[in-house]
């Protein structure tokens, strides 16, 4: 004898069909498993997917000094877009510091300086589309 019963998991509605197999004793004497044993046996099992945790661009170690040896150039590592540049000409920036923000494959990534030093140029402009190996800045 089958029996049918609507269930709601996750807003979502099933219509469920639970037939006996194998008794041998009629239904009304056989006990009843809860309907949570029923619905975690027949639903299926969702769990949410963790975020996404936003990971930053490598740091750049770029070191192609220009002639005067003591130079930095601050390439991108992948191509991109330039979302925001966070440093401006002539100011003075840390190792380890953010310099701007590149948007690759729907992901932003943070640029990084290499060196301790001053922003003695920057190559790029906000919105712009640059291919790996592009300079975007340069210290001194």
């Amino acid at each position: 004898m089958a029996r049918n019963f609507k269930v709601t998991v996750n807003g979502t509605e099933y219509s469920v069909n639970v037939e006996e197999v194998g008794a041998s004793t009629p239904m009304a004497t056989n006990v009843a498993k809860p309907v949570e044993e029923v619905i975690q046996a027949v639903a299926p099992q969702v769990e949410a997917a963790p975020a996404p945790t936003p990971t930053a661009a490598p740091e750049v170690a770029a070191a192609a000094p220009t002639n005067d040896g003591e130079s930095t150039e601050i390439k991108a590592p992948m191509p991109g877009k330039v979302l925001k540049i966070l440093v401006d000409q002539g100011e003075i920036v840390e190792k380890g510091q953010v310099l701007l923000l590149l948007e690759a494959m729907k992901m932003e990534n943070e640029i990084f300086a290499s060196s301790t030093g001053v922003v003695k140029r920057i190559n790029c402009k906000e919105g712009e589309t640059v291919n790996t190996g592009d300079t975007l800045l340069v210290l001194l």
